[in-house]
């Protein structure tokens, strides 16, 4: 988890244990009343690790494939030698 994530869950817990209003939560974090709710909802349900980006660890859909990639290098290493990035873009 990163900081910030953290420290909403730090903050969300303290909510759920009602030590702290959801207005000053709003305000602690920099969120509406709205999505602080919306975390305390995530938080009871899935626990800390709801808080947490859920895209964390998976490949982006618009990402390269790495035989593409390993394709590209192949030929700029061979056929291309010796030209500039930019150039070699132009040509690709």
């Amino acid at each position: 988890m990163t900081k910030a994530e953290l420290k909403k869950v730090l903050v969300v817990e303290k909510l759920v244990a009602r030590q702290v209003k959801v207005a000053e939560v709003a305000t602690l974090l920099g969120l509406s009343t709205r999505q602080v709710l919306r975390l305390k909802k995530i938080y009871l349900e899935k626990g800390a690790q709801g808080i947490a980006h859920q895209n964390r660890g998976h490949k982006p859909v618009h990402a390269i494939p790495d035989t593409i990639k390993e394709h590209v290098a192949e030929l700029y290493r061979s056929k291309y030698y010796g030209s500039n990035n930019c150039h070699f873009a132009e040509l690709l």
